[in-house]
């Protein structure tokens, strides 16, 4: 056979030798909540020492925005405490989506932009007229800036002025690793992320002309997330007391490096189901790429370049906030069943509620006992899970992770209404894995 018959994932394997010394990778993790920095052994698969910081958002100027200088501050105390106690190989950097940095000259040219702020909204008809196609980026349009195309034609013209200084675009996992190490890259995994900046059919970036966006500004070359960069700038290897040279990877997208173990590890097909803020299931192995767009859908590239059929929801977010709505005083049984019921508005948090199937009203929420609604809304958010599911295609063995896995209504549900064996892991540990795999093979 010839190697044009090899998937992306088994040449990258043929192409790197598997390193057997020590190998403690401190995993800079920054989620939208919380960041953590998470020394890894990568060899025997097991987390050394863990720190976590809360992610903060400052609203100070122009519009909220993550607070990057106490990001900073927490990663340096974070790695001085583990140099003094073991010994650390190589970053990694990994993120949540939907974040990018705008620099000029090597600094911030404006602030890295919340994602949940509905600023962009502002200008969402106009945006919807220029924005790609679906069947071009496979992003869905979404609310807000989770469109970093929204985010970039909301910046470039309501503040015109500071983006006019522009040059350079960094995804957030980039703009980490750009920080430690001094070097510049992009990485596809996040690039093609529900960006609206990535044409999955031709390989590409989207022209930043679409979005009235001058010719100066560019993107860096495009790296694998398992590329060494270079080596930890001089002056935070002073700083941390990490030899100045430890390795800076590029970095990836955290959904996409969480698939990387079972792209490596597991026969194909494979699904893998994120919980969390987001539910999100992914179709690993999955030839359906050409799916009509539709709610929750969204087509994206995995770490080696592999298009990968995908559905979300917010669905912690809607369990959190249905359950507020509770009435504690009720305390009989309700008679609704499950069955009579439908998630209305699935793929907005805020909008997202209750009916009946037959009517669509909404559920008067003031009838439903505590426990009792509780389970029904797992129980729904399990159908609308199994229902993207089958959108994208997805079978095989299933691994899940995050807190909906402690759910058991929402667990046992998924496990009655599916065919093959279902396997839960801690979500650090999928997350570490992927990086592992991904840089000792």
């Amino acid at each position: 056979m010839g190697s044009r018959t090899l998937s992306p994932a088994t040449k990258y394997i043929q192409s790197m030798k598997i390193k057997n010394s020590r190998n403690n990778i401190a995993v800079l993790d920054i989620g939208k909540t919380h960041a953590k920095v998470i020394l890894f052994d990568a060899i025997e698969l097991e987390e050394l020492a863990v720190f976590q910081s809360n992610n903060n958002i400052l609203g100070d100027y122009l519009y909220p925005h993550f607070d990057v200088e106490s990001l900073k501050a927490f990663i340096i105390k974070s790695l001085s405490a583990l140099s003094k106690k073991f010994s650390v190989d190589s970053i990694f950097t990994s993120t949540h989506g939907a974040c990018m940095a705008l620099m000029s000259k090597g600094k911030l040219a404006l602030p890295v932009l919340d994602y949940e702020f509905q600023g962009p909204d502002q200008i969402k008809e106009e945006y919807d007229e220029i924005r790609p196609s679906f069947s071009q980026t496979g992003t869905p349009r979404m609310d807000a800036g989770l469109n970093l195309g929204a985010q970039l034609h909301w910046q470039n013209k309501f503040f015109s002025d500071d983006f006019a200084k522009v040059d350079q675009i960094l995804f957030w996992p980039q703009f980490w690793s750009y920080w430690l190490s001094g070097i510049a890259a992009s990485e596809v995994s996040y690039a093609s992320s529900h960006s609206d900046l990535w044409d999955i059919r031709q390989e590409k970036f989207i022209d930043l002309n679409t979005y009235g966006i001058d010719t100066n500004v560019k993107y860096p070359p495009l790296r694998s997330a398992a590329t060494i960069l270079g080596p930890l700038r001089k002056d935070l290897a002073h700083e941390t007391g990490l030899p100045e040279n430890t390795p800076i990877y590029c970095g990836a997208h955290d959904s996409s490096l969480a698939l990387v173990s079972a792209t490596l590890n597991q026969p194909m097909p494979c699904t893998i189901l994120s919980t969390g803020t987001w539910v999100t299931l992914f179709a690993l192995g999955s030839n359906q790429t050409e799916i009509p767009e539709q709610p929750g859908l969204m087509i994206s590239c995995d770490c080696f370049g592999s298009l990968v059929p995908n559905f979300r929801f917010p669905a912690g977010k809607i369990y959190e906030n249905l359950l507020q709505k509770q009435n504690k005083n009720v305390v009989e049984v309700s008679n609704v069943e499950t069955s009579d019921i439908t998630l209305i508005n699935f793929e907005n948090a805020e909008r997202a509620q209750l009916g009946y199937k037959k009517s669509n009203q909404e559920i008067n929420f003031q009838d439903i006992n505590t426990l009792e609604l509780e389970k029904i809304i797992s129980r729904i958010l399990a159908d609308q899970t199994l229902t993207g599911s089958q959108i994208i295609s997805a079978e095989g063995p299933m691994i899940c992770s995050g807190p909906f896995v402690n759910n058991q209504v929402y667990l046992n549900t998924i496990k009655q209404n599916w065919s093959s064996n279902i396997f839960c892991e801690d979500d650090h540990l999928g997350l570490c894995k992927g990086i592992a795999s991904l840089v000792t093979k």
